[in-house]
């Protein structure tokens, strides 16, 4: 429990009324736990979804992607712009990891946010499927789990190296374990089974980019991979449906 509720205060705005003291040894394998708060976050999605889908399916699809960002204070969206701005900036590995760190929003940082939200709220309006809300999250999330225990911290401090340094294969197993209960019913054998294939693939591609270019991963590069399994999840749910249920 102490884990669930260290992830959630770490990785979203909602109000918690608990107050839980953390030295950074605590914060070792609470990655485990990402699936479970991305379910949480897309139990609350797929509510307002289904709330708005009768009004329009195009302002609940807005409405919900925008609602994402606000329940994670944008977390994952700022690592997808810093990722962004830095390995496309042309520099050496300090100066992208430079890059990455400035608070500063660059041009490639604002294409890659916003090519995202719009083909992310283009892929559910077009999707239709109240359930795809619930489990995108939980597959981002499970992404991340990934990119922490199978890679070298790009840094030698800062948050994102004390997750992905207390992230090991067993979490992953875990979390999997996790990202598969809740998957499961809603999107079924064939699909689970599928995503749990794509979702490794996916992410170590990732982690060999980001490995080839700064060294490893970091903070940022986690929730740039979160957000671009997101988009991965949505494009092979639709051409699974397309194939498989047409």
């Amino acid at each position: 429990m102490k884990g669930l509720i260290l992830v959630l205060q770490f990785t979203t705005r909602l109000p918690i009324p608990l107050s839980v003291k953390t030295k950074e040894g605590d914060l070792a394998g609470v990655m485990k736990y990402m699936p479970l708060a991305g379910g949480i976050i897309g139990a609350a999605m797929w509510f307002l979804y289904r709330v708005l889908l009768n009004f329009d399916p195009f302002v609940a699809a807005v409405a919900a992607v925008i609602f994402e960002s606000v329940i994670t204070g944008g977390l994952h969206q700022d690592g997808l712009a810093d990722t962004f701005d830095g390995l496309c900036s042309n520099r050496d590995r300090e100066g992208m990891l430079d890059a990455m760190k400035d608070s500063r929003l660059g041009t490639h940082g604002v294409l890659a946010l916003t090519g995202a939200f719009f083909l992310k709220v283009a892929l559910i309006n077009a999707l239709g499927k109240p359930e795809a809300l619930l489990a995108m999250p939980v597959f981002s999330r499970l992404a991340m789990v990934y990119g922490a225990a199978f890679s070298e911290s790009a840094r030698a401090s800062g948050l994102g190296f004390v997750f992905i340094k207390g992230t090991t294969g067993k979490d992953v197993l875990i979390a999997s374990l996790i990202a598969l209960s809740i998957t499961l019913y809603p999107l079924g054998l064939l699909y689970t089974a599928a995503m749990m294939a794509v979702v490794p693939a996916v992410s170590l591609m990732f982690i060999r980019l980001c490995t080839l270019r700064i060294g490893g991963m970091t903070g940022d590069t986690l929730g740039a991979l979160g957000e671009t399994v997101s988009l991965v999840f949505l494009s092979t749910y639709g051409v699974f449906l397309f194939y498989f249920l047409c």
